[in-house]
């Protein structure tokens, strides 16, 4: 997948518009939206062992000064994955666009068969503070069928500007997962079949 694919995928001129984009079609409807997942699931060749954003996301979309990005290199996702021994829930203070989720989630795929592995015995809870990573995390979890929280906010400083909640209804690792956004007061703002 290239710069020129996503462009003409989401329909944007400036790569800089990706995140709005992306939310669009998270919050927009079901049939669209599983449209997009199976094209950047074709146009990756069906891995879904990668963040296929990151490498756009470094080059063009990062924020290194103001926030102090760095992504961790998929290598490393995959060493810091096989010591963690992949049980229970993984927690994700920084999670960028997700490549440490994605390499963990790898792995613990990789161990089942697809109907023995549940999405909710391996919970995610994370969190990330760029605007602009936030729709990418969201659909890179989403497409995986990812169950848990993300957290768009500073964990360092415990402020939250919104909470997601990821749900996979059919504990399905083949299935998509819903997107449902909640108040920071706990409350449900708006649900997203996704």
């Amino acid at each position: 997948m290239n710069r020129d694919d996503i462009l003409t995928l989401f329909r944007i001129s400036d790569l800089m518009d990706l995140p709005v984009a992306v939310m669009k079609v998270l919050e927009g409807g079901i049939a669209h939206r599983n449209a997009i997942y199976q094209a950047l699931i074709d146009m990756n060749g069906r891995d879904m062992g990668r963040d296929w954003f990151q490498g756009l996301y470094e080059e063009e979309l990062s924020q290194r000064k103001k926030n102090k990005q760095d992504f961790t290199p998929p290598e490393v996702c995959l060493i810091v994955s096989r010591l963690s021994g992949q049980r229970g829930t993984l927690h994700e203070p920084t999670a960028g666009t997700g490549g440490l989720i994605i390499a963990d989630w790898w792995e613990r795929c990789r161990k089942h068969l697809p109907w023995e592995h549940r999405p909710s015995e391996h919970m995610v809870t994370c969190w990330e503070l760029s605007d602009r990573a936030i729709p990418l995390l969201l659909l890179n979890l989403s497409i995986r069928g990812i169950m848990g929280y993300v957290y768009h906010g500073d964990v360092l400083e415990k402020t939250v500007k919104q909470k997601y909640i990821l749900l996979n209804r059919t504990d399905d690792t083949l299935a998509f997962s819903d997107v449902v956004r909640v108040g920071t007061n706990g409350r449900i703002t708006k649900e997203y079949i996704i």
